[in-house]
């Protein structure tokens, strides 16, 4: 599918909500106030046989009523009525359309099964093409448009694509990223995939220049050969995060009943992912942790990194989470070590790397010459600072969001922050904001911030082994 073809689904010029309502808890309603609150620019078209109006404006009977051409229509209304409701937006020659409504094959039953084979086939007979059923829809916040549970999603596009088969997902992950500064370009909740599925979205986000990472939530395919041809064209071009739901046998039985997919078994998908560079991983966490390594690291391939933090055991930590993932911690310099050493007192720390600064808050006065020190050596590819966020000591806090920014900026070396998650005290709240708040400015300043050590050394792990993949099939 070319990706111009998807005009009347991500910049439609103007949508039908077919079962809109003037109650804003029923999927026609939320979206239909959705589109209105983020002010869509389009014309917009209620559809409702039992209103006269929604909210003010003129409801019509049918899509047919409609005197005007229809991009794209959202359908909103019960599982028995869908048939009719697409059999009308095709006599219409209505561009596109998504279905929201679920109760189709992902049910089993033979009715559900029927409606579906009859509305993509409605579809394909007159080229229209389908988004769904049983999804939550486009997101595409540079043209106004929503999923359906996020009329508070972020109006400012950003580099980052979505596709998911569940609704779910595509929801939680754009609402938790956009707490991080992550933007995105599209996300697309697909749902059943009896039209469009995940090859045509792969293949858009592998043309979008807009798009510079892709995540996806999938459960199965519709055409593995397309899958994986796609799939390793647009990996060597651009990262493809990717969580495989389905994986176990309660996982498999677990999909088959949300969307009707077929998974495949563990060992064809681990090849799938070897063959194509796809990166893998599990849960909603996961995926953002790649995506924010990826944004931030995106070519990175250095393998000897250094750790600094405040207190022996975490310094004993790194060492043991590194070398699983085959980086190393190689020793400082003599030269960098007596940089080190003059800046620090004569005891409580360890000059050495990973680097033990002694207390866990650092130093003001000296933070930034140490870091200067570890990143000004040719033995270090990579910084890893660990620091707190304490509610207590917010000039600490200040002062380390831009320090480690700028010495990044100035030197050019990665640098890669752990903020660990406060600890349960009536402080949490106001900690957890100051926190959140940082992390944004450490992302939007190119430096990625993970919760934990592991969680950011198993990120670098995989961002290296992509490029790798990548630089191999380019020679």
């Amino acid at each position: 599918m070319n990706p111009i073809d998807f005009q009347p689904i991500f910049d439609p010029r103007s949508i039908a909500i077919v079962g809109a309502s003037n109650d804003p808890t029923k999927f026609g309603g939320r979206t239909y106030f959705a589109l209105k609150d983020r002010d869509y620019d389009g014309k917009l078209y209620a559809v409702n046989p039992k209103a006269t109006d929604i909210d003010g404006e003129k409801a019509y009977a049918s899509v047919q009523e409609i005197p005007e051409d229809v991009d794209m229509a959202i359908v909103a209304v019960a599982a028995p009525f869908v048939v009719q409701a697409i059999a009308d937006c095709a006599a219409k020659r209505v561009r596109a359309v998504q279905i929201l409504t679920a109760g189709f094959s992902e049910t089993g039953s033979a009715e559900g099964v029927l409606w579906e084979n009859q509305i993509a086939d409605i579809a394909r007979d007159n080229g229209m093409r389908m988004v769904g059923p049983n999804c939550f829809g486009i997101y595409s916040p540079e043209n106004a448009l929503t999923v359906l549970p996020g009329p508070d999603f972020p109006k400012e596009s950003g580099p980052a694509g979505l596709m998911s088969q569940s609704g779910g997902f595509t929801s939680f992950t754009v609402r938790k990223a956009m707490g991080l500064g992550i933007r995105f370009s599209k996300a697309i909740s697909y749902g059943n995939a009896c039209d469009l599925n995940e090859c045509d979205y792969l293949g858009y986000f592998e043309a979008d220049e807009q798009t510079k990472v892709v995540g996806a939530y999938v459960e199965g395919v519709r055409d593995g050969r397309r899958f994986v041809e796609v799939a390793g064209k647009t990996s060597r071009k651009k990262p493809i995060i990717m969580w495989k739901g389905g994986l176990t046998g309660l996982g498999s039985r677990a999909v088959a009943s949300h969307t009707a997919s077929l998974g495949g078994s563990r060992q064809v998908w681990e090849g799938f992912f070897r063959q194509t560079g796809v990166v893998p991983a599990v849960g909603i966490d996961e995926v953002i942790d790649l995506m924010v390594g990826f944004l931030c690291l995106p070519d990175f391939m250095g393998r000897r990194v250094s750790v600094v933090s405040g207190g022996g055991a975490i310094t004993v930590a790194a060492s043991d989470a590194l070398d699983p993932i085959g980086l190393s911690i190689p020793p400082f310099s003599e030269e960098t070590r007596q940089a080190i050493s003059a800046l620090l007192p004569p005891s409580g720390n360890s000059v050495g790397n990973p680097l033990d600064t002694g207390p866990p808050i650092f130093l003001l006065p000296t933070v930034k010459p140490i870091l200067e020190a570890v990143a000004d050596s040719d033995a270090i590819d990579a910084v890893i600072v660990q620091h707190e966020v304490s509610a207590y000591m917010p000039a600490f806090v200040e002062e380390m969001a831009e320090v480690i920014p700028s010495i990044h900026d100035e030197c050019g070396k990665p640098f890669i922050v752990t903020l660990p998650e406060p600890t349960l005290s009536s402080d949490t709240m106001d900690i957890e904001e100051t926190r959140r708040r940082y992390r944004e400015s450490y992302i939007r300043r190119g430096v990625p911030v993970f919760d934990t050590l592991e969680r950011a050394v198993s990120v670098l792990g995989k961002i290296i082994r992509y490029n790798e993949f990548v630089s191999a099939r380019k020679q």
